[in-house]
């Protein structure tokens, strides 16, 4: 799995940040149209919200644009309004995966929001400073490829 993190996101909104999370994964291994990738996200998000609450956004797409599932992982201090009601996202994971792969997919989106879900990870995720710590937390350090990019 292709992971990108980035712990510093400015984003206008969560068509930006959806984009730069998306653009940040298009040079990884498994990643074949980094521009349908963004589109399909930008999509999958235009027909419904992915803010969960708690600060938290998934956006995600099963896509033919990726070979593997490819993950981006970013927090913002600001927060980055998503939804219809504006809620402000500070940890956003944008989840691509093959258009096949469903029940791969359902099964790493339950446990990414069990993590997610819980108040210890989210406030400690919000200060951490370590890339890799951050994934730990996430535990997504243990799939990601010894080539993964932190920013």
């Amino acid at each position: 799995m292709a992971v990108s993190v980035n712990l510093d996101l400015v984003a206008v909104d969560a068509a930006d940040a959806i984009r730069q999370l998306a653009t940040s994964l298009a040079p990884m291994p498994g990643v074949v149209d980094g521009v349908r990738l963004v589109a399909d996200v930008l999509a999958r998000e235009a027909v419904l919200t992915t803010y969960v609450g708690d600060g938290v956004a998934l956006p995600h797409a099963r896509t033919d644009a990726v070979t593997v599932r490819v993950v981006a992982v970013a927090r913002s201090n600001a927060g980055v309004a998503f939804g219809p009601k504006g809620e402000r996202a500070h940890l956003i994971v944008l989840v691509g995966c093959p258009r096949q792969d469903v029940s791969a997919y359902l099964t790493f989106s339950k446990l990414l929001l069990r993590r997610l879900r819980l108040p210890k990870v989210r406030a400690e995720l919000l200060t951490v400073k370590e890339p890799a710590r951050f994934l730990q937390l996430l535990e997504l350090n243990d799939e990601a490829p010894a080539g993964s990019a932190a920013s």
